[in-house]
């Protein structure tokens, strides 16, 4: 568990890196995309029996 210093420290470092912080979280969401697209490419019909299962799952719900 975080104490109260250590909430109020992390705010306050992310409050004056804000700009690093966010590019860093952009670069880390892009390569996440990336990756996905590149899996997504790979093997295009495992995603589609996927999407199927899925679909059949919330159409039973």
């Amino acid at each position: 568990m975080l104490t109260l210093e250590q909430v109020y420290g992390a705010i306050t470092f992310y409050l004056a890196h804000r700009e690093e912080i966010d590019r860093y979280l952009q670069h880390q969401r892009d390569d996440y995309e990336a990756k996905r697209q590149a899996s997504r490419d790979t093997d295009p019909m495992f995603y589609q029996k996927i999407a199927e299962a899925r679909h059949q799952l919330l159409s039973t719900l």
